[in-house]
């Protein structure tokens, strides 16, 4: 795989060699490690962040350029996360990322590096997503949709689009009700975003991929969400930072993907966005599928099988 791949680690050694397992299929020519530091007040967090590391170190068995971030402080999730993903894109043009606790499927890989490269010089896209909320319901008619929503367990991007980032959010929230209107949120998404972006502007939260959705959302930015989930959350649980017990968009399981096709049309999905957000976001359990839909889920599928990358 020629695409980088940034791979963000903590203090979980377990989890960390299950991604490694997994990024190792994809044998990425260029490897980023990113590691934030322990933190003071955690007894015995110095040694599982070590352990961490070395576990990870002596994983990476092929033929690869690895370079390393590891810090001997502890940032934080804001600022660990933000800085690292600052890092990488000082070095590459464009990468996959990778936490701890998302586990890829082999073919996230393959529709990443194939995404970054068809919109490679498209300044409207700016985020390639690894996850699927939809619960087996099939947008568009391609093998993937446009969102607004910047979903990052499992992602990639372009340093182009990168750039656009500010942990800051300047202009928050003066400027947030034209955004909503631009972005054409409901008054419901409206709102919730205003509060959650709020608590991250406030210091309540800490955090750092609220940013990016600001970010993208500001910049009326398209985000590719496959007809599939192709990562899946193994990392809640009381070790997880924000993840403490598992909701109804963490218990959702990953699937392989072959077929790229492209949809016919790139505008915002925003029935499978209101969707999102009711089902993931806000944690309500999904309604079963109509036939309708059962229907479009197994003509997808018969499709998919027939291993398409176009």
């Amino acid at each position: 795989m020629k695409t980088p791949v940034l791979f963000l680690i903590f203090n979980r050694p377990e989890l960390s060699l299950k991604v490694l397992g997994a990024i190792r299929k994809a044998r990425p020519e260029r490897l980023f490690i990113a590691a934030d530091g322990p933190r003071k007040d955690h007894d015995g967090e110095a040694k599982l962040c070590e352990q961490t590391r070395s576990l990870v170190e002596s994983g990476i068995d092929w033929e690869c350029n690895v370079a390393r971030l590891y810090r001997k402080e502890n940032l934080g999730c804001r600022n660990a996360v933000s800085s690292a993903i600052d890092w990488f894109f000082s070095e590459v043009e464009e990468g996959v990322i990778l936490e701890d606790d998302t586990l890829p499927t082999e073919s996230f890989f393959r529709f990443a590096e194939t995404m970054l490269e068809r919109y490679r010089n498209d300044w409207q896209v700016m985020h390639v997503s690894g996850n699927n909320h939809q619960h087996g319901r099939i947008r568009g008619d391609g093998a993937y949709y446009a969102s607004r929503f910047a979903h990052s367990w499992g992602w990639a991007t372009w340093r182009r689009a990168w750039n656009f980032y500010d942990i800051g959010m300047l202009g928050f929230p003066e400027i947030w009700d034209g955004i909503a209107e631009k972005c054409s949120l409901s008054a419901e998404l409206k709102e919730w975003w205003k509060m959650a972006l709020g608590n991250v502007s406030s210091g309540i939260t800490n955090t750092w991929d609220f940013q990016w959705h600001y970010a993208v959302m500001k910049h009326l930015g398209l985000c590719l969400i496959p007809n599939r989930n192709l990562v899946k959350n193994i990392g809640v649980g009381n070790a997880a930072t924000h993840m403490k017990k598992r909701d109804v968009a963490s218990s959702i399981q990953a699937f392989e993907l072959w077929d790229f096709s492209r949809p016919s049309s790139l505008e915002v999905n925003l029935t499978a966005d209101r969707f999102d957000f009711h089902h993931s976001v806000t944690n309500r359990r999904p309604p079963r599928r109509t036939f309708g839909e059962v229907l479009e889920n197994w003509k997808f599928d018969r499709k998919q099988n027939q291993f398409l990358i176009s």
